[in-house]
C-alpha cells in the first residue's frame, strides 16, 4: 500500500485504536499521545496490525511533527491550525504541557521491538516528501497566509528537528567515500531538507 493511500483510508482508524477506540479527531484535547510514550513503554502500538506499524508511526510522526511547529513559530495562527485539523498532542497530560520531541514517536517503539530500525529507515524518504506535500498543500487550500517556504524555513532552522548534524563515511561503489546521516534524528532532517529543496524547485 502506497504511504499516501494510507494516509487517507487506515491511518485514522489505526490510530483510534492506539487511543483504545476513542475519536482523537473528537478528543484531541484530552487524549495525551506523550503519555502512552512515556509511561507504558508504547505498548498501546500492539492494538495497530504490526504490518501497520512502520507507517502508522511515519504518519503519526509528520502529524504531530507540523502541529508542534505551528503552536512553536505561528502563535495566534496555530489556534485556527488546531480547530481545522484537531491532531492529538505528544505530551503527557494536562499536567505537563510541555512537548516531546517528536522523534521518539520513532525510537521507543524500535527500542521496545514494536517495530524494526530497518522498516522505520526504509519509509522515511517517503514519509518525509508525502509530508512536505501534503503540509504545502494543506497551507495553500486552508490557510494561504501561510507561505510553505517560510513554514519549511523556519522548521529546519529549529534546533530540535534540524538538531547537531552527525554524519559518518559510508563506502559507496566506487571505493570513494560518501556521506549519510549517522543517527534517525539526522537522518530525519536530510529527508526534510532533500524534499523541501524539491519543493522549492516546483514552486
Amino acid at each position: 500500500m502506497f504511504l499516501k493511500n494510507y494516509y487517507y483510508q487506515t491511518f485514522p482508524s489505526d490510530l483510534a485504536l492506539l487511543f483504545r477506540g476513542f475519536d482523537p479527531r473528537e478528543h484531541a484535547g484530552e487524549l495525551a499521545l506523550g503519555s502512552i510514550w512515556a509511561f507504558s513503554n508504547c505498548a498501546q502500538l500492539a492494538q495497530v496490525p504490526a504490518d501497520h506499524r512502520p507507517q502508522f508511526l511515519a504518519c503519526l510522526y509528520f502529524t504531530v511533527l507540523v502541529d508542534q511547529a505551528m503552536h512553536t513559530h505561528y502563535g495566534w495562527q496555530a489556534r485556527c491550525f488546531e480547530e481545522l485539523t484537531h491532531y492529538p498532542k505528544f505530551r503527557v497530560g494536562l499536567g505537563h504541557p510541555a512537548h516531546m520531541n517528536p522523534v521518539l514517536i520513532f525510537e521507543k517503539p524500535i527500542h521496545h521491538a514494536y517495530v524494526s530500525a530497518d522498516a522505520v529507515h526504509q519509509i522515511i524518504p517517503e514519509a518525509i516528501r508525502l509530508f512536505v506535500d501534503e503540509t504545502a498543500s494543506f497551507f495553500r487550500d486552508h490557510m494561504p497566509e501561510i507561505q510553505a517556504a517560510d513554514f519549511f524555513s523556519r522548521l529546519l532552522g529549529d534546533p530540535d528537528v534540524n538538531g547537531a548534524r552527525q554524519w559518518a563515511f559510508a563506502t559507496v561503489a566506487d571505493g570513494q567515500p560518501a556521506m549519510k546521516p549517522a543517527t534517525l534524528h539526522t537522518l530525519l532532517a536530510h529527508e526534510l531538507s532533500n524534499a523541501v529543496s524539491e519543493l522549492n524547485k516546483e514552486a
